[in-house]
């Protein structure tokens, strides 16, 4: 037996008393885990399986990369009480682990993203905005998942200063004396540009507070989607749900003012 630590990332169930968890590793990445008994309303590992609990427990990893380990016992478990109450947030980081599941091989060691992790649900369980948090997590993983746009210098003059547009056509920014180059780029505002550039190299640990505009945001998230939509094909399952949400959020905001408006 080991002592293993791991993020849960998510759980299926096994059989009628049994979960089969889903973990990033600290030490030996993605990987899936046995908990037996822990559909039962008294088991001792019931509480430890939520998603995004931090968990150290005695266990085993499987003989093989490919295969199931088991849990047996937890020493320590650590919640993150927003990701509980708080809809939105529990979207985002559904969709930060979806996407490093999708990213990553079956045991492939990234410690780096697994501190990654820890920093984001930390940084959502303190209050900070959940789309902007995944936001950046999106942009950075985009090295690992091989498109990697060059957000850094227009590839052409090496200018690293001034206005800038993200063009497909040259996988990242062009500056503006070299937009009749491609008629398709993007259109960016500077705001939305300046912060797709600072997401790409920032670190969770210099965020203590956000405060980006509805608009801005709005920017930012077509500019992600337009890259993940069209150059990679990749589109999660809590993507799809988050867009529901924010549709509904809308109907929903709409419907009031509509209703005071005639009150």
């Amino acid at each position: 037996m080991s002592i293993i630590k791991g993020i849960v990332l998510y759980t299926r169930q096994y059989k009628d008393n049994d979960l089969l968890v889903r973990m990033l590793t600290e030490t030996r990445g993605l990987r899936t885990f046995l908990a037996r008994g822990a559909k039962k309303q008294k088991s001792h590992l019931s509480a430890a399986m939520q998603p995004y609990t931090v968990v150290t427990f005695e266990g085993a990893f499987a003989k093989r990369t490919v295969g199931l380990g088991y849990i047996n016992d937890i020493q320590q478990a650590t919640y993150h009480r927003r990701l509980v109450d708080d809809i939105e947030a529990n979207a985002y980081a559904a969709l930060i682990a979806s996407l490093i599941d999708e990213t990553f091989e079956e045991g492939e060691v990234i410690t780096r993203w697994y501190n990654q992790l820890l920093l984001a649900l930390l940084k959502l369980d303190e209050g900070l905005d959940p789309q902007i948090i995944a936001n950046i997590f999106e942009i950075q993983l985009l090295v690992p998942l091989g498109v990697a746009p060059n957000w850094r210098a227009d590839p052409i003059s090496g200018q690293t200063t001034g206005r800038f547009d993200y063009s497909e056509k040259y996988n990242g920014i062009i500056a503006e004396n070299h937009y009749e180059l491609d008629e398709h780029r993007l259109m960016i505002d500077q705001k939305t540009m300046f912060y797709l550039r600072q997401f790409s190299v920032i670190d969770l640990r210099q965020i203590h507070q956000i405060k980006i505009s509805t608009t801005t945001k709005r920017g930012l998230q077509r500019v992600i989607d337009y890259i993940y939509d069209n150059q990679l094909g990749l589109k999660p399952r809590a993507k799809k749900f988050i867009e529901q949400m924010h549709a509904w959020q809308s109907t929903l905001k709409n419907f009031r003012q509509k209703k005071e408006g005639t009150s």
